[in-house]
């Protein structure tokens, strides 16, 4: 496509919702870390932290792939703080706020990303008053 001459209407979304395909096989549970490998496609909510994944967001909602890659969508939670497990074995703390931190499991972060074993999650922003084993984390 070539330049334009002329005004244009340019479409927007806010992108706190954003669509994305499952791997074939793939179930997604809502609530829980969205994660897709190199090619783009959501992983299954049971196979993720690997180093070589990528965050997105939290699930919207399940889904099941049960067709070829692409065949299922679900939607992604992102541009916001998550309230997610702390863990125990590698816990972050108050002096970790502002910090990048990582995929320990589908629904729990951890502050090293494991000798490079783990995807990063987003970054720390708080503990909350209520839940003290959960952190807020910030997945833009």
């Amino acid at each position: 496509m070539s330049k334009t001459d002329v005004a244009i209407v340019t479409e927007q979304r806010a992108g706190r919702l954003m669509p994305v395909p499952l791997k074939a096989g793939a179930t997604v549970l809502q609530g829980t870390f969205a994660v897709v490998d190199k090619s783009g496609l959501a992983l299954d909510s049971q196979n993720i932290g690997g180093a070589d994944q990528i965050c997105l967001g939290i699930w919207d909602n399940s889904a099941q792939n049960t067709g070829a890659d692409g065949d299922a969508i679900a939607q992604v939670q992102r541009k916001a703080q998550f309230l997610m497990s702390n863990d125990s074995s590698d816990p972050i703390t108050q002096a970790d706020l502002g910090v990048k931190v990582f995929i320990s499991d589908n629904q729990t972060v951890a502050k090293s990303d494991g000798n490079g074993s783990r995807a990063l999650a987003g970054k720390f922003m708080g503990f909350d008053s209520r839940f003290t084993n959960y952190v807020w984390v910030e997945i833009e």
